[in-house]
């Protein structure tokens, strides 16, 4: 029997979890919210990438090492988040090829810290929608239970996609033309809803072209499930991302969220074609709150952009609104003056 998930039951148990325990308490991560405010770990180092587009791993391990001994305040912080046993999915961002995606040096860094924890290399999979993204951005395909996993829901063969019919967002508040086969339900990738106990979402730090940015939120509400291409309308494309992040399964099995800024974009995303756009940012954000991470990226890709002179993301005619309306929903939390920014200097 198909689980269908419709909007009304959505807000049910969507409205039930908010009003009940709150986003914070029901993922039992205390670092979300706390008396009302939630705080980001904001980790630099101006030599992250040093030279033309080169990324530094050595730097790159030691920004995560320490913006994740800052979150948790242990010395092991995936004691905080995940079991030894756990299989874990790191939802990478590829959509940018072949200039900007989640960089390798970040995924490796993660993976080796979460080996050095204990997960075996097979219970770590390493995946994105599409494969053909990832194979523009280098990934190795790895299906042979060996070692770390890699592939992608969509197959390189269209036979061999891994989408969970059981498992959907359905809604009509979308554009009707553009539905997949005439279908209101966007399937979820069976690599979520399955193949994996816990997630870390690896985001990358993007503008774009109608939603205003893709950041945590977007990464999750586009990369998780298909036929979602009806939701790029500007009426439309807010609700679905809020309301997507906000099934149970979503705020369940995502516990960690990173917005990869070593390199970022400020303008022409989602998939950039002029690498005079891309820029060192030479920077991490970690947090649990999606929503704050996508308030504090949101404001430095808008500060880059008056840097270069072009008008702020608000100027641009986007939607702009499903950071405020996921917050609305209790996701988390999108007043700056509420979010607490831990700013972690590594210097040079």
């Amino acid at each position: 029997m198909r689980r269908k998930i419709s909007r009304r039951d959505f807000m049910i148990q969507g409205s039930g979890a908010v009003i009940g325990a709150g986003f914070a308490l029901k993922t039992g991560h205390p670092e979300i919210r706390s008396a009302g405010s939630s705080r980001v770990i904001e980790v630099s180092h101006p030599g992250a990438v040093p030279r033309g587009r080169e990324v530094d791993p050595v730097v790159t391990k030691r920004m995560l090492k320490a913006g994740l001994e800052r979150l948790t305040g242990l010395k092991q912080p995936w004691a905080r988040f995940i079991k030894p046993d756990d299989r874990i999915g790191l939802k990478i961002n590829t959509l940018g090829r072949p200039l900007l995606f989640t960089h390798h040096e970040l995924i490796r860094a993660v993976s080796e810290d979460l080996l050095a924890f204990g997960v075996k290399p097979e219970n770590i999979i390493v995946w994105d929608r599409y494969e053909t993204h990832m194979a523009d951005c280098d990934f190795s395909f790895n299906t042979s239970g060996e070692g770390i996993t890699c592939y992608g829901t969509e197959a390189l063969k269209a036979d061999d996609s891994r989408f969970d019919p059981e498992h959907f967002y359905e809604s009509k508040l979308d554009r009707a033309d553009q539905r997949a086969e005439g279908r209101t339900a966007s399937y979820l990738s069976r690599i979520f809803t399955r193949e994996c106990d816990k997630f870390i979402n690896l985001a990358i730090l993007k503008d774009h072209g109608l939603a205003g940015v893709t950041l945590t939120l977007k990464n999750l509400a586009y990369g998780l499930c298909d036929n979602n291409r009806r939701f790029h309308g500007p009426d439309c494309i807010g609700p679905f991302i809020s309301e997507f992040c906000m099934l149970p399964m979503v705020r369940d099995k995502v516990v960690l969220h990173m917005i990869d800024g070593l390199e970022a974009c400020y303008d022409q995303g989602p998939r950039p074609r002029n690498p005079k756009v891309i820029y060192p940012q030479n920077t991490l954000w970690i947090g649990t709150d999606p929503v704050s991470l996508d308030t504090v990226g949101f404001r430095v890709i808008n500060a880059k952009r008056r840097t270069e002179g072009i008008p702020p993301l608000e100027e641009t005619g986007r939607p702009l609104d499903h950071i405020s309306l996921a917050a609305k929903l209790g996701l988390g939390i999108d007043d700056p003056e509420k979010i607490r920014v831990v700013k972690v200097d590594l210097g040079g």
